[in-house]
């Protein structure tokens, strides 16, 4: 079968490889869709993931075998997989807190992943997709999932009106959990004029561009001086995570999804004058079934937010690519498999 294979930084060869043996407790997947995340590309550049392993943690497909010991699923059954497997038995599960645990297993990070024509994965990783989502959709429900798990993370109440720095797809799926969850209007500052027209789309209140608004002055217009009541940081740029500080009202919350791999200045004074909380999110192991849910019901939108689909042999020089041409106005990119 064809895979993508993370060799090292700058490396990323589609090859051909063995089909994956199902052991006992595990289930076959005939990928049919798998996103490129952020992630991907940032250890494309890094070299953060184990050379030799296939990459992809946005996926879905079909059920192609079932190993022994396996109940629930048959050949032919629509799935995605977890973003995270945790044991259950370290401290961090046992308080509560699986996506903080000591020996968690992550498709295409720590485990062969969903670049592939198949992947073979621990059958507590799959959940069933229903009749009327698309293996497209099915290939966002992970980053759904993650944007739904930094707003339950959050203190966002009904009538809020909070701040989405950044609208690549973990923003932009942010923007709508925090319009679900009972925001009453929900801003976003993008310099992409692609991602802040999307934004606009997808029910944003107000779109600002960092290098042309001034942010302070115009979130005070609206918000009667008070400043968002919880600031979403959803992009690595450090520009966002020094913004966030200055930008917050007071007594307010700062969600961090966005991965920054340099360090970041933090206004630590402002912090403890504004009384001001400092929350990390992780993954959305958790949040699977709700992503699904809201998919399937039509309360999210993330057909919009697929710019390309490109062949598994086009991933690095189309897919990759995109994501890192300005101008190309991609947002998520798929791979069809």
């Amino acid at each position: 079968m064809k895979a993508a294979v993370f060799r090292g930084v700058g490396r990323i060869e589609v090859t051909e490889v063995p089909v994956p043996t199902v052991g006992p407790g595990e289930v076959l997947v005939r990928v049919r869709a798998c996103g490129i995340c952020g992630s991907d590309l940032e250890s494309y550049h890094t070299g953060m993931y184990e050379p030799g392993t296939i990459i992809g943690h946005e996926f879905a497909g079909e059920v192609a075998a079932v190993g022994a010991g396996v109940d629930g699923w048959t050949v032919g059954d629509r799935v995605t997989a977890n973003d995270a497997l945790s044991c259950g038995q370290c401290p961090s599960c046992q308080r509560g807190q699986p996506t903080l645990c000591e020996s968690v297993q992550m498709p295409g990070i720590t485990m062969n992943g969903g670049m592939a024509e198949y992947v073979a994965l621990p059958a507590a990783l799959l959940h069933r997709l229903p009749e009327g989502v698309t293996m497209q959709q099915g290939a966002l429900i992970e980053p759904l999932a993650v944007a739904l798990h930094g707003v339950r993370r959050s203190k966002l109440a009904p009538g809020d009106q909070p701040l989405v720095i950044g609208a690549g797809p973990i923003g932009l799926l942010t923007l709508q959990g925090a319009l679900l969850a009972g925001a009453w209007r929900v801003f976003v500052a993008e310099v992409n004029p692609a991602r802040a027209a999307l934004a606009e789309q997808l029910g944003a209140f107000a779109v600002l561009d960092p290098t042309r608004d001034n942010l302070a002055v115009e979130l005070g217009q609206h918000t009667l001086g008070a400043g968002p009541s919880v600031v979403y940081v959803c992009s690595g740029a450090p520009r966002a995570f020094e913004d966030a500080f200055t930008l917050v009202g007071k007594g307010g919350q700062i969600v961090v999804l966005g991965l920054a791999v340099e360090p970041v200045a933090a206004d630590f004074l402002t912090v403890v004058l504004h009384e001001l909380d400092v929350c990390g999110s992780y993954l959305g192991c958790e949040e699977f079934p709700a992503a699904i849910d809201a998919v399937a019901q039509g309360r999210v939108n993330v057909d919009a937010l697929i710019s390309h689909e490109v062949a598994l042999e086009d991933v690095v020089t189309q897919g990759f690519a995109a994501l890192e041409t300005p101008g190309s106005g991609a947002v998520k990119v798929l791979v069809n498999l």
